[in-house]
């Protein structure tokens, strides 16, 4: 469905580490292809874990640090607005900040939409 990443996300265990009797990783890196499900918000990422029992994780955005090794910063502070250009050549604001958003009609349906996660 989607194209496979390799997505580094912070621990959120990482700051409690010495109350675990294990190894507890300050990042944890998973692969797979995002997959869109219904329920997951556009502040979160649905990942494909090639696992029957267990399909997908989902991953809060603003955890993640890298994608494909490329740093990735999701800021929840002051929004930020993008002007995209969709494939039919109309023009979408797209807001990145605490909440994603983007004036196309996929969005406004399903929550999700390609020009948030080109310019997320």
């Amino acid at each position: 469905m989607g194209s496979a990443m390799k997505v580094t996300v912070k621990n959120t265990m990482w700051e409690h580490r010495s109350c675990y009797f294990f190894q507890v990783h300050e990042f944890n890196e998973y692969e797979g292809d995002e997959v869109k499900v219904k329920w997951v918000t556009a502040n979160q990422l649905a990942l494909s874990t090639g696992n029957p029992e267990f399909s997908f994780r989902v991953i809060e955005r603003k955890n993640i640090v890298k994608i494909d090794d490329m740093l990735f910063s999701f800021d929840s502070g002051k929004p930020k607005i993008k002007i995209v250009k969709g494939s039919k050549g109309d023009e979408y604001v797209v807001t990145l900040g605490a909440t994603l958003n983007c004036t196309c009609p996929g969005f406004q349906f399903k929550k999700s939409c390609k020009h948030t996660l080109e310019t997320a």
